[in-house]
């Protein structure tokens, strides 16, 4: 499906990101990660690493600029990394609040920044963006996730205006609760807070979901798949929620 075609996959060393490099590798595309984790075993001669911390400006032009010294295109971006906070406007450290929007919107930033005008001249390419079911909802202890999320939703939308005359489709999915080790977190963190086991947690979690499960990385990667393929190619601006219906209730 993807054969011959070009990926880059920011935060691909995990969860929803390692997912979709696993997919967009068997299905025959070659896939640059962009990660400040350290990958030490990366087998498969499709899927190529850059270390690289995207909310450092720097960081991102150089591991762009490496990309496009090997590859002659960049059919796909999906600006997937992205990091948490579990807390309200009070508890939220000035540190952690800019670290969050350093990462999750302006990495995002400064990953279209290099790479749509490689797009532009090429004249075409696919993008999705990272959001979250919080473009659409609040959840509690969520004040600054949820407003960087939004704010890339709206990003999603004003850049698929600009750049759609370019032949340039860009997308934003909006999962919900995901088994991922971010999810992972947010667990420990609750059971800290509340005393209430884990697995108590997880089944409650669950409940509130008209599917009753969270959902896993990879059905999120199929969506992410769907926007970058031709399955999707009158689809631009679109904020798609894969959240087991919490949205809609």
């Amino acid at each position: 499906m993807f054969e011959n075609k070009t990926i880059i996959i920011t935060g691909g060393a995990s969860g929803i990101g390692a997912a979709t490099v696993a997919l967009f590798s068997n299905a025959g595309a070659n896939v640059y990660i962009l990660d400040k984790k350290k990958l030490a075993n990366v087998v498969s001669p499709s899927i190529h690493y850059l270390q690289c911390d995207v909310s450092i400006a720097d960081e991102v032009k150089s591991a762009i600029y490496s990309i496009l010294q090997k590859t002659p295109k960049i059919d796909y971006l999906f600006c997937n990394a992205g990091i948490h906070l579990f807390a309200n406007i009070e508890e939220s450290s000035y540190g952690a609040i800019q670290k969050v929007f350093a990462t999750n919107l302006l990495g995002t930033i400064y990953c279209l920044q290099h790479v749509l005008p490689a797009m532009k001249q090429q004249g075409f390419g696919s993008i999705v963006l990272m959001a979250s079911d919080q473009a659409f909802i609040a959840k509690e202890q969520c004040a600054i996730y949820g407003a960087s999320k939004a704010a890339i939703a709206q990003l999603a939308k004003s850049t698929a205006l600009d750049y759609a005359q370019y032949g340039i489709r860009v997308n934003c999915v909006c999962p919900g609760t995901i088994d991922t080790p971010m999810y992972q977190t947010v667990l420990e963190q609750l059971q800290q807070k509340t005393g209430i086991s884990e697995s108590s947690i997880r089944n409650q979690v669950a409940e509130k979901l008209p599917l009753k499960r969270v959902g896993k990385p990879e059905e999120v990667a199929q969506v992410v798949s769907f926007l970058c393929s031709n399955a999707a190619s009158f689809m631009t601006g679109a904020l798609v929620n894969v959240d087991g219906g919490y949205i809609i209730q």
